[in-house]
C-alpha cells in the first residue's frame, strides 16, 4: 500500500487595516512517491482529483441538457461528477458513491476518498497520513 502524505502549513497574514486583524492562510499538500502536489483545500473532490491526474486520468468538463458535470478519462474508463453545493455524485455505469464535498471528521474524508478511488477509479488503496 502507498502512502500519502497530508500536510498543512498556516501563514499568518496581516488584514491590511486597522479594522482587520490577522487572517490564517491554510495551505495543503499531498505528498506520493516523493513528487508534492498542492492542494487547494482539503476536500473530497480536490483529493480525487489530485490522486486521479497523478494516476493518468484526464479531466473534461461536459455540459448536457440538464446540467454540466465533470468526465475522467483513462483509456475506456469514465468516471462522471456531479457537483451540487457541498453534494458530490461520482458514478459509472455499474456504480455510484454519493458524498459531501467537505468533512469536518478527517478519518471519514479519507475513507471516503480511498473508497472513491478504489470502487470506481481502479486505484490502489492509499495509506494516508495526515
Amino acid at each position: 500500500m502507498k502512502k500519502a502524505i497530508i500536510s498543512k502549513t498556516v501563514n499568518l497574514l496581516d488584514g491590511g487595516c486597522n479594522a482587520c486583524g490577522i487572517i490564517e492562510d491554510e495551505n495543503y499538500t499531498l505528498t506520493i512517491d516523493e513528487q508534492v502536489i498542492p492542494l487547494e483545500n482539503l476536500t473530497v473532490n480536490s483529493l480525487v482529483t489530485a490522486i486521479a491526474l497523478k494516476n493518468g486520468y484526464k479531466r473534461e468538463y461536459q455540459m448536457d441538457v440538464i446540467d454540466d458535470f465533470t468526465l475522467y478519462k483513462k483509456d475506456d474508463h469514465q468516471i462522471t461528477l456531479k457537483e451540487e453545493y457541498d453534494f458530490l455524485t461520482y458514478s459509472i455505469e455499474t456504480a455510484k458513491i454519493e458524498t459531501r464535498d467537505q468533512m469536518m471528521d478527517e478519518k471519514k474524508l479519507v475513507e471516503t476518498v480511498n473508497q472513491i478511488l478504489v470502487t470506481l477509479f481502479k486505484v490502489e488503496e492509499l495509506a494516508f497520513s495526515l
